[in-house]
């Protein structure tokens, strides 16, 4: 019965109230690259839909919101550690003015964004300039709309999953990096939710053993989603369909339709592309004649920042916020940490994989890490530095379930805690109280960081 509780006490007590606490009280644009993607969903609202030429996009735009976009005191808590000046704020905050007079923006930075991560957000924002809601006031309510609609998207996919695998969900849904983006103008929000969308499927009460058409069209659709709400960096995720007990002939059928759509999905990205490696002061170019010059160059640098970076990508993959200035209290990271052991060692293993597919994840994930640290080493680092730049650990959180999917396939003979014995009473208390605590060190922390 304790189990439960603490589930429950996970489910219904501290995910709502950190969704909450990420939702209103961080300011608006202090999330990563906030601004761009409320530009985006914007955008999407008014109906711009893509760049039409590969520079010089400008589009007419209510003054009200770009006043709001360049909010001075907004980019100094942005690009500094100031504190955000209340009195001003809440001014803004209840301000009626409705400068809707249009101006030229320039959208050449949001050319490469998918559009399909942004739909929610758009969908509410046009709901709330047709209420005449300000801009500051729509930010708030469409992080709120995006972080109910998350955490009951959520509670869907905990109920349907294999009951083998619901701590696994659980724990990767209520890391606080990942509800700091879900209840965030973000396309990492669907992302991630398309992401656990996925896993939950593939680990479905009959995926293992037998896949029907049904089930292939479903997999494929949910992976399609996927990959499109990301520009790169996610496409091994194909791999992973070999984890299910899968027939030839409707796999290559469903895979000569992915790809072609695939394909078509990143062609808004093309500018993006064009323009990165146009560039001479990251230079991608001379990244991949220095990395194919010599495959050592190859381990070289995915070696290097990993032992550079790991503890970084781990204490990220928990909660690293705002423009990665702020975090947790050392405790919160290893009551995290503790919950991690806690569901490797609860997972049960009636669906344990046969032994060639716990190679194929192992394999698939390596893989995976490889790819994201090498673009990030050819389109984000400059010459010269052997250590790839822009990694963070939120890139990993769809790769978390599969993570703990391996870890869980070597680690179930571990039964020796098991054996402790704590009275029921005493282990709810203790339960509620870390609940509480990792509440209020939330709250602190962002509380200590804007106020």
């Amino acid at each position: 019965m304790n189990k439960q509780i603490l589930r429950k006490l996970i489910l219904y007590f501290l995910i709502p109230v950190q969704l909450l606490i990420f939702t209103f009280l961080v300011p608006p644009f202090q999330k990563p690259d906030e601004q761009a993607h409320f530009e985006q969903s914007l955008l999407i609202s008014k109906g711009y839909l893509s760049c039409t030429k590969k520079s010089n996009n400008m589009v007419p735009i209510e003054k009200k919101y770009i006043s709001f976009i360049k909010t001075p005191y907004l980019d100094l808590l942005t690009h500094g550690k100031s504190k955000l000046p209340i009195q001003i704020f809440l001014g803004d905050l209840f301000s009626n003015k409705q400068d809707n007079k249009k101006i030229n923006f320039n959208i050449d930075h949001l050319c490469s964004f998918p559009i399909i991560s942004y739909l929610p957000q758009s969908f509410t924002l046009k709901i709330l300039s047709l209420m005449h809601i300000n801009p500051i006031q729509s930010i708030y309510l469409v992080r709120l709309v995006m972080a109910i609609l998350g955490y009951f998207w959520f509670l869907y996919l905990y109920k349907k999953i294999n009951n083998n695998y619901k701590l696994i969900l659980l724990f990767t849904f209520a890391l606080p990096m990942t509800l700091h983006q879900i209840s965030s103008i973000s396309y990492d929000a669907l992302h991630i939710m398309f992401g656990l969308t996925f896993f939950t499927l593939l680990m479905g009460r009959d995926v293992i053993n037998h896949v029907s058409t049904k089930k292939y069209i479903k997999l494929f659709f949910v992976l399609f989603l996927f990959l499109w709400s990301k520009k790169i960096g996610y496409e091994t995720f194909f791999l992973f369909l070999f984890l299910i007990s899968f027939e030839v002939k409707p796999m290559i059928i469903s895979s000569l339709i992915f790809i072609p759509f695939y394909f078509l999905s990143k062609l808004n990205g093309s500018f993006d592309l064009q323009n990165s490696l146009a560039n001479q002061v990251i230079n991608p170019m001379h990244q991949l004649n220095f990395l194919f010059s010599n495959p050592i160059n190859i381990i070289k640098a995915v070696t290097i920042t990993t032992i550079y970076c790991f503890s970084f990508y781990l204490q990220s993959l928990i909660g690293i916020f705002g423009w990665l200035e702020y975090g947790l209290d050392p405790l919160s990271y290893l009551i995290y940490g503790l919950f991690f052991i806690y569901v490797i060692i609860e997972t049960k293993h009636a669906s344990s994989l046969h032994k060639n597919k716990t190679i194929l994840l192992f394999v698939t994930l390596i893989i995976s890490y490889i790819y994201i640290i090498l673009l990030a080493f050819v389109f984000n680092t400059v010459p010269g530095m052997l250590t790839a730049h822009g990694v963070q650990g939120r890139y990993f959180i769809p790769f978390l379930p599969f993570i703990i999917l391996l870890t869980t396939q070597f680690t179930h003979k571990i039964k020796y805690l098991h054996n402790i014995k704590v009275n029921e009473s005493v282990k709810n208390t203790i339960y509620f109280l870390v609940i509480i605590y990792l509440i209020s060190a939330t709250f602190y922390s962002v509380f200590n960081r804007y106020y």
